[in-house]
Order: structure tokens, then C-alpha cells, then sequence
């Protein structure tokens, strides 16, 4: 009884062997299409931020071309006002050195007859002929420097506007011809996405690649363009727009370059300077020097320099007024501009020092004027209207690109069966993932109340913030989220749903 219980048990056992696994190959199969999802979710999200990195550092690239650019541009600017003071100084050294020669030699005249007066004084006649040997010797070097001004001048002048048109007219111009800027940017870009792979042993991801490139190419191009504007010389009655250029200009020079009273040296500002004796109500007797450069109408330099003997006899106090007589001593006068002209006001008129510097003009032809330079767009106070732009790029990779299920063909076969199918198929709209990224191109010169510690070089000595221009070289770039306007445009332009895309931002 015992043994066929006992048969009947292990039979039963026999029969339940199996079972376990008929369950454990269903959940393995459960495990496996789970596995397979999570493996192509994480894979599209992993391909995804590479998507997003690549891209902002495509925009980084593309917005630094076009930061280096303006720095660049700011850079010529700054050389352009140097030149141009350049020319002022030149042309003021001429005048000065005229003034000069022509003082020293009517000087010598002077004191070559007052020696012979006072030969009779041996002590007074040996300090006077020493005078004179001193203007003669004077006079001998500003004769040999005129030598050396006459071509030089015309030939600075020259070599400045055949530089100015070859560099900036050949060079700088053309990065705001329509589309170059906009050209190089979006090769950076493409060169930086292509860069932007993960490799190990050999093997590398495949690249992004920019999406809508000469669409976002032109939205880049309108920033440019919106941020840059040439201030030229007007014509047909429009109105000159060099002024901000010509005051930049002006506050640059030297003292020389803009105003020369003479010396201040004692005894020596008796013959070089503005000095006189004066016994009130009786007599007055001295010299006024004069001297200055300026800048007519953008297009011309105007130096003159002027000394003159002064007397004046009668009982109307120490100042030079009626009855005052004038004798000239020295003059020189030194015109720059297009055609070498004379044409223009005399600098000072009070006596015929001036009229005889004017008939005496050294006339430099060749220098243009002030030059037409590109700026920022400004208000009608001059200050700045635009004060950053942003530069776009779209960057993609297609579904093929990707490893997911559906390209490692992994449960990818479709079933019309009723229960449904194991497709496990991505739903990438337009078969691409995009990733939108917005870069910011600001001028931003450091200040004193910031932390950074490695401009102290560069704060303005006032303290004051300093506005935008295309005269100083601090533009700079940083990422920034892109706004909703721009999504909406990259959106339209993309023609894609927002609601269904897996736009990366």
C-alpha cells in the first residue's frame, strides 16, 4: 500500500517539472522588451544632450568669430584716429618749423645791427653777437628740418591713404558685404559640430550637422547688420555723419597739435613766447606768440604759428589795444587736404604776421578728410542704439544616425496582430533630433566695482560705464537661453509642432 502511494507521488512530481519555466520565459521576454526600451530611451537621451553640447558650442564659435571681428574693427578704428593724428602733428610740426626758421633768421638781423650799434660797448656788443650766432645756429637747423618736412609731410600723407584704402576700405569693409560675416560664423559652427564626436579606439560618433543653414545664415546676417553702420561723408545735401570720428579725433591730439602759445621758459618767452615790459600808463613792449591747428569742415587741417614785437605808447594801461604797433617776427602756416588748397580763414588777423604766414602756406595735397568708419548705430544724442545681437544656430542628427532599437533592429518587426506589436520605433519628428542654441555678442568694458580681478588694466580712470562702440575692443560672448521669440521663428522656419517636437533647449 505503502509502495504504490509512494509511486503515485513521484509520478505526480514528474508530471509538474517544467512549469517554472514555461513562466520564467515569459517574464525573460518581458525583461527583454523592457531592456530594449530602456536601452533606446537612454540612448536617444544620451545622443540627445551630445546634440544640445554640440550645438552650444557651435553658437559659441560661430558668436566668438563675430566678436573677434568687432574687436578687430575697433582695433582699425583706433589705429585710423592714430594716423589721423598723425597727420595733424606732422602738419603742425611744419608750420612750427617755418614759424621758426623765419623768427631765428629776422632774429639774427636784429641782433647783428644792434651789435654794430653798440660796438662802442664792448660787454653789451660780445652778449649781443652771442645772440645772434645762437639764432644763426638755430636757424641752420629748422632751414635743414624744412628739408626734411617738405617731402615727408605729402609722403606720410600719401603712404596713410594708400594704407587706409588697401586695409580697411579692401579688408574691413568687406566683412560687412552682405553675407560674408555671416558666412565665416556658420563655418565655424559646422567646423565645431563636426569636431563635437565622442571616439574611443578608432571608432567615433557621427557628427551633428547644422539644420536650415542658409535660413539661420541670414537670421545671423540681419543681427550683423543690425549692429554695424558706416558714418560716411554726406553728399547731395545728405548730412555728414563723420562727426563722432572727427571729436574722437580732436580729443586725441597733443598739446602741441592743438594749441602752441609759445614757451614759458623766462628770457626765452621773450622772443618765443607771449612776454613784454610794461610801465603802466606810459609804454608797453613785448612779444605774442600764437599758434594752433585746427579741423575745417572734416576735410581740411589748418596750422599756423605766428610771433610778432609789440609796442604800444600812451596812457591806456598795461593791455595791447588801439595804437598798438606790430612788427613780425616769425610765421608759418601748413594746410593738409584733398586738393593742397589755401583756401580757408586765417588763423589769427591781428597783424601782418598772420597775412604773410598765409601767403607762405606750405599746401600738402593727398589726405581725404576725416575717413568714413564703421560704428553701432546711434540715437540723436549720440548714444548708442543697439548694445548686443545674438547668433543662432540649429544643429541635428537624423534617426539613422542614432543606435536604437529600430537601427540595431531589435524588436523592430511589426506585427498586425490584434494584441498589438513589439515595435519599439522612435518618434522623432521630421526623423531628426534638433537642438536650438542662442549665443550673445555684448560690449562689456570692466569696471571697478566688479570681481574681476584680471582687469584692473582697463577700468576707465573716471569709473563711468562705458557704452558701446566699435572704438574699443571689449565685446565679448556668453550662452544664453533662447528666447521665446527666437523659438518661435526657428519653429517656423523649421515649419515644426511644438507641441510634438523633441526640440532640445
Amino acid at each position: 500500500m505503502r509502495r504504490n502511494a509512494v509511486i503515485r507521488s513521484t509520478s505526480s512530481a514528474v508530471r509538474q517539472q517544467g512549469q517554472v519555466l514555461v513562466w520564467f520565459l515569459a517574464f525573460v521576454a518581458t525583461l527583454a522588451v523592457i531592456f530594449a526600451g530602456v536601452y533606446s530611451v537612454g540612448q536617444s537621451t544620451s545622443e540627445k544632450q551630445k546634440i544640445v553640447n554640440a550645438a552650444d558650442a557651435a553658437a559659441y564659435s560661430g558668436a566668438l568669430v563675430q566678436a573677434r571681428s568687432l574687436n578687430l574693427v575697433s582695433y582699425t578704428n583706433r589705429a585710423v584716429i592714430a594716423n589721423e593724428v598723425l597727420i595733424a602733428q606732422m602738419v603742425s610740426l611744419q608750420s612750427w618749423n617755418d614759424y621758426f626758421k623765419t623768427a631765428t633768421k629776422n632774429y639774427q638781423r636784429i641782433f647783428q645791427a644792434l651789435a654794430t650799434v653798440t660796438v662802442e660797448l664792448p660787454p653789451l656788443s660780445a652778449a649781443i653777437n652771442m645772440l645772434s650766432q645762437m639764432m644763426r645756429a638755430m636757424n641752420m637747423v629748422a632751414s635743414q628740418t624744412e628739408k626734411v618736412l617738405q617731402p615727408a609731410v605729402p609722403g606720410v600723407i600719401n603712404a596713410w591713404e594708400a594704407a587706409f584704402s588697401l586695409w580697411y576700405t579692401g579688408m574691413i569693409k568687406s566683412a560687412f558685404i552682405p553675407p560674408v560675416m555671416a558666412l565665416a560664423a556658420r563655418d565655424a559652427s559646422d567646423s565645431i559640430l563636426k569636431q563635437s564626436v565622442a571616439t574611443q579606439d578608432g571608432r567615433h560618433d557621427d557628427p551633428a550637422h547644422l539644420v536650415q543653414a542658409n535660413a539661420i545664415m541670414a537670421i545671423n546676417e540681419m543681427e550683423w547688420q543690425r549692429m554695424s553702420h558706416l558714418y560716411k561723408k554726406g553728399s547731395g545735401g545728405s548730412r555728414d555723419e563723420r562727426k563722432t570720428a572727427a571729436d574722437l579725433l580732436l580729443i586725441s591730439r597733443d598739446e602741441f597739435s592743438t594749441d602752441r602759445p609759445g614757451s614759458r621758459i623766462p628770457f626765452v618767452n621773450m622772443f618765443f613766447g607771449s612776454s613784454g615790459v610794461c610801465v603802466p600808463f606810459v609804454f608797453r613792449i613785448g612779444s605774442e606768440k600764437q599758434g594752433m591747428t585746427r579741423l575745417v569742415d572734416y576735410d581740411r587741417w589748418e596750422a599756423q604759428d605766428t610771433v610778432e614785437f609789440k609796442q604800444k605808447i600812451g596812457p591806456n594801461g598795461c593791455s595791447w589795444g588801439k595804437g598798438t604797433m606790430a612788427e613780425p617776427i616769425g610765421w608759418g602756416r601748413s594746410v593738409a587736404d584733398r586738393m593742397g588748397q589755401t583756401s580757408g580763414n586765417i588763423l589769427n588777423t591781428d597783424g601782418g604776421a598772420g597775412r604773410l604766414a598765409y601767403q607762405n602756406t606750405k599746401k600738402n595735397r593727398g589726405w581725404s578728410g576725416v575717413k568714413d568708419l564703421y560704428d553701432v548705430p546711434r540715437d540723436r544724442n549720440g548714444r548708442p542704439s543697439q548694445q548686443e545681437m545674438m547668433y543662432l544656430v540649429v544643429a541635428a542628427k537624423d534617426k539613422v544616425q542614432l543606435p536604437t532599437n529600430e537601427n540595431l533592429e531589435i524588436a523592430a518587426r511589426a506585427m498586425d496582430s490584434p494584441l498589438g506589436s513589439p515595435d519599439l520605433k522612435a518618434g522623432f519628428v521630421k526623423d531628426q533630433v534638433f537642438s536650438l542654441s542662442e549665443a550673445r555678442i555684448f560690449f562689456e568694458r570692466p569696471q571697478r566695482d566688479s570681481r574681476d580681478v584680471t582687469g584692473t588694466s582697463l577700468f576707465r580712470a573716471d569709473g563711468n560705464k562705458e557704452y558701446s562702440s566699435l572704438y574699443n575692443p571689449y565685446w565679448q560672448v556668453r550662452l544664453k537661453a533662447p528666447s521665446d521669440a527666437n523659438k518661435a521663428l526657428i519653429y517656423g522656419v523649421l515649419q515644426l509642432n511644438p507641441a510634438l517636437s523633441v526640440f532640445s533647449q
